[in-house]
């Protein structure tokens, strides 16, 4: 039997669990598509993206170009069709090919995070307080935390997108370079990486008592963990998608590549055996 007394502690506890209001950007099908779509506009990468696609979709043009231009030279067409010279079909494909490419390896930073120096220090600081192993909820806080001291210093986007994918960077950028011993604890600062955070002294002791902390924790976190292998699956599954894409848009561009190639020398020797021809036609 429980006591009303123990009860009563279990309720307080519950309820001081429960008072902070927790804000993350998985928890609303806007927030899932805000976290991506935020620094994507406000970085103006879709500038860049757009602009870069059109040029590669305008680059891949050459070889249709190529390709009509030695038609017309070998059958002494003097004035080829605009539609076989300029196919929006064509451009519209590969702009894009181009376009889900590069959004594709944005995601992919996306996910990676990262971190500037004093969000690192915050988060750090939030996982040596936290209480890891009571608490059902604290990697949830943690993040909801550090995102917000990312809004209150000027950044308009989320740092983390769960409290799982908290965790995750937490193992990955944090704990694993530690149990391996190179120390390779990575930030940036002015926006440049900063790779000597590990030297010094004050962060090299928050560091040993958050990953304290966290280790002291480890085995309570089943289910949580449970969920993070999940998630983990998931960003394998999109991983593999990247990677096949990128391998077959870059074999796309090194046959599109041999083609022009071929063509033009092609071209070329068509061009010399013509004039070899009409000198020998002369000459007669």
């Amino acid at each position: 039997m429980i006591s009303d007394e123990s009860e009563m502690d279990l309720e307080k506890c519950v309820q001081r669990y429960e008072e902070e209001e927790i804000e993350l950007p998985a928890e609303s099908s806007a927030g899932k598509l805000m976290y991506f779509l935020d620094p994507y506009f406000f970085e103006k990468t879709w500038i860049s993206d757009i602009s870069f696609s059109l040029f590669l979709a305008f680059v891949s043009l050459t070889a249709r170009l190529m390709y009509f231009s030695l038609r017309d030279l070998y059958n002494n067409i003097t004035e080829p069709e605009l539609s076989d010279l300029y196919s929006p079909l064509w451009i519209i494909i590969h702009y894009f090919l181009c376009f889900t490419m590069l959004f594709a390896d944005f995601i992919h930073h996306r996910k990676k995070v990262d971190i500037e120096k004093k969000v690192l220090q915050k988060l750090l600081k939030e996982v040596v307080k936290m209480d890891l192993t009571g608490d059902p909820v604290a990697w949830r806080k943690i993040a909801s935390r550090v995102n917000r001291f990312c809004e209150e210093g000027g950044n308009h986007y989320s740092v983390f997108y769960s409290g799982e994918h908290c965790m995750r960077f937490f193992v990955r950028e944090i704990v694993k370079p530690i149990e391996r011993q190179t120390y390779d604890i990575r930030c940036y600062f002015d926006g440049e990486i900063c790779s000597n955070f590990w030297k010094n002294p004050p962060n090299k002791a928050l560091t040993e008592r958050a990953v304290a902390n966290y280790n002291n924790s480890i085995e309570n976190f089943g289910e949580l963990l449970q969920t993070a292998e999940k998630d983990e699956c998931r960003d394998g599954i999109f991983e593999k998608f990247r990677n096949i894409f990128n391998t077959s848009m870059l074999y796309l561009g090194v046959i599109e590549a041999a083609l022009l190639m071929i063509m033009s020398l092609g071209h070329l020797v068509l061009f010399i055996s013509r004039t070899i021809f009409d000198l020998f036609a002369t000459a007669q």
